[in-house]
């Protein structure tokens, strides 16, 4: 897609690299929120940054007014002007309409001097405040979006917002390609402002409200979510493609990941695709505090996966262990030492292999007694760097007292989280050794390996 990159740090981001060229997009905000100091880097970073001139309308603002504000960021729009990259303007609705609707008005002429490619309209608000009336607010609307793009520039229009005003009703809504949404909130006493885009027609998008900030080069967005600092070299796979990408590439050897899963979800997704990245890749695989039938589901489990050979195979030779299969009956080994003994056991015995550990967290609390259910997860991570190992521990956090559950994310490497809302069921990674941290994504349970569809926005 040819894109309009705005060039202001995060916001490209989550527009997918920029507006598609030649859409109008509406801004909207209370007075306050940024919405000026947008439209001028919008217009400052395409002239300095991608070489595309830019026409600035203003109805209320005297062009030294601009100038000036511009100048607090060290932005020399009087020079910009001078070079004939900028053309700022101070009109009123009423002769913008008439001028470039008409098609050959001053403002077609300096669109023409410079070779515009963006313009910024500060704000169409004046023209629902002409005294046009609704059915003459919508025409005037529709005739000077149409009108840019005649044109052919990618427009900005800033809309003020009133006291208490909600943005979804005005036309100038749906006559829009994109829409952004400044807010101001109060946190920890103080005034935050957020960006959120709320829609980009023909255009992915990342619909959730980031922080702005604004200093002295202009506005910065920043995303609650992160991108991985670095991709791993060499990395365990969760058994779900998009998700190892979501993490930079998988699970690194020599750490401990931690899933904590909804009850209404069932955690077959993750038990079943992580061993048989095990088995394919040859690595020694452990299944630590299963259920008291676990042979028997993790074969069905590896049969859906078209790996039942190769999962007996491994417990014929010692490759795959299956640890407290036996049941409530069977607690002579539920025991915190135990534990030690027979993990200190598998790690011996896989000293010529990677080992991977999967453990059923919240049934790891139950079996063993009160207290002892931190201390076994922090040994069971502890003992597996030693070799080198990787744990992927399953938990349903409401399963787990509150205090232990925060000891239990402060000592594991990574968090990922899926849980249920509505009708829908989601996931997000929230921790990682490489401070990956990812938006929210719907995930669609499917019948066949990798068992999980993440949706993508």
């Amino acid at each position: 897609m040819d894109r309009v990159k705005t060039g202001i740090e995060g916001l490209d981001q989550l527009l997918f690299g920029g507006f598609l060229r030649g859409d109008a997009i509406l801004v909207a905000g209370a007075p306050g929120s940024g919405k000026t100091s947008l439209g001028m880097q919008f217009l400052y970073n395409g002239i300095t940054q991608y070489q595309e001139p830019g026409l600035f309308i203003t109805f209320e603002e005297f062009p030294q007014r601009i100038y000036r504000d511009a100048s607090n960021f060290g932005w020399d729009f009087r020079e910009l002007e001078e070079q004939g990259k900028l053309k700022v303007l101070f009109t009123s609705p009423e002769v913008l309409q008439q001028d470039i609707v008409r098609d050959h008005g001053l403002v077609n002429e300096m669109i023409a001097e410079i070779g515009a490619v963006r313009v910024v309209v500060d704000s169409i608000s004046h023209l629902h405040d002409s005294g046009q009336g609704p059915r003459g607010f919508r025409e005037a609307v529709y005739g000077l979006v149409n009108a840019l793009k005649r044109e052919s520039l990618t427009s900005v229009l800033l809309r003020e917002l009133r006291e208490h005003e909600e943005i979804g009703s005005g036309p100038e809504e749906f006559v829009a390609d994109g829409l952004i949404l400044l807010t101001r909130k109060y946190v920890g006493g103080h005034h935050m402002r957020f960006l959120e885009v709320l829609k980009s027609r023909g255009s992915p998008h990342i619909a959730i409200p980031s922080l702005l900030s604004l200093g002295e080069g202009g506005i910065r967005v920043l995303p609650p979510f992160q991108e991985p600092f670095y991709r791993f070299e060499e990395a365990v796979s969760t058994g779900i493609p998009k998700l190892d990408d979501l993490l930079g590439g998988g699970i690194p050897y020599g750490s401990a990941y931690l899933v904590e899963i909804d009850a209404d979800l069932h955690q077959d997704i993750f038990d079943a695709g992580f061993a048989k990245e095990a088995l394919e890749a040859g690595d020694s695989f452990m299944r630590v505090a299963g259920q008291s039938d676990e042979k028997s589901r993790w074969r069905a489990l590896m049969k859906a996966a078209g790996m039942e050979q190769m999962l007996q195979k491994g417990l014929d030779m010692g490759e795959v262990t299956l640890l407290w299969p036996g049941g409530k009956d069977d607690t002579s080994h539920h025991s915190l030492e135990a534990l030690r003994e027979e993990v200190g056991r598998v790690c011996g015995v896989a000293s010529q292999r990677r080992l991977r550990i999967q453990a059923d967290v919240s049934r790891l609390f139950s079996l063993l007694p009160p207290g002892e259910g931190y201390a076994a997860f922090s040994n069971l991570t502890a003992l597996c760097r030693g070799v080198d190992a990787v744990v992927l521990g399953v938990v349903s956090p409401p399963t787990i007292p509150a205090e232990q559950l925060e000891k239990l994310r402060i000592a594991a490497d990574g968090i990922i989280r899926l849980w249920t809302e509505g009708s829908y069921s989601y996931l997000q990674v929230v921790k990682t050794v490489n401070s990956a941290r990812s938006p929210v994504y719907a995930i669609n349970q499917v019948p066949r390996p990798p068992f999980i569809e993440i949706v993508r926005q």
